[in-house]
């Protein structure tokens, strides 16, 4: 009988230590709570939506969509899918200090076509990645308003911080 019960208590005890390691060994995703834009006065806009990989490893099957909302009332919503400018990505490299070019931040440029009024909707990202040594797995949406695009471009590494660019007006708010 007491081998029966240190069995289901060894036993409940790893699965603990397993869960605990798995909680640990998750991606760390870390999305710009803005929206860098190079906003036109009459066409569409450029909006970059930086991606920081916080973990010391590589994020697999990535995948992301950028979607325009706009709200049409009693809840129901118009939502049209906007492509990226360029192919997909399907990793983004683990972390490290000495990363002197920061491959594990991203930069998804998207171009916003002109019929599009951002002060009529909101923007919504969502990224989906793989933990490349545990597979655990990690889901990220972020929701930009209007006031959230702001001309200029990120920083490099791991800042969010927008820097303004000259000849862009710095103050919030997309004019389209």
């Amino acid at each position: 009988m007491s081998e029966l019960i240190t069995g289901i208590v060894s036993g409940v005890v790893a699965s603990i230590v397993f869960y605990t390691f798995l909680l640990l060994v998750r991606p760390k995703i870390d999305v710009s709570r803005k929206v860098c834009g190079n906003i036109g006065g009459g066409g569409g806009a450029l909006v970059r939506i930086k991606v920081v990989n916080k973990t010391r490893f590589m994020l697999t099957n990535v995948k992301y969509v950028l979607h325009f909302c706009q709200s049409q009332g009693e809840g129901v919503h118009q939502v049209e899918v906007l492509l990226p400018c360029k192919p997909s990505l399907g990793f983004i490299d683990r972390y490290s200090r000495n990363d002197v070019n920061a491959e594990y931040a991203v930069r998804f440029l998207y171009e916003i076509p002109s019929h599009i009024r951002l002060s009529e909707g909101w923007l919504e990202f969502s990224i989906y990645a793989n933990h490349g040594f545990s597979g655990t797995c990690a889901c990220v949406k972020r929701r930009y308003g209007y006031d959230d695009v702001i001309p200029g471009l990120f920083e490099t590494g791991t800042s969010m911080r927008i820097l303004a660019v000259a000849g862009t007006e710095t103050s919030g708010g997309a004019p389209t």
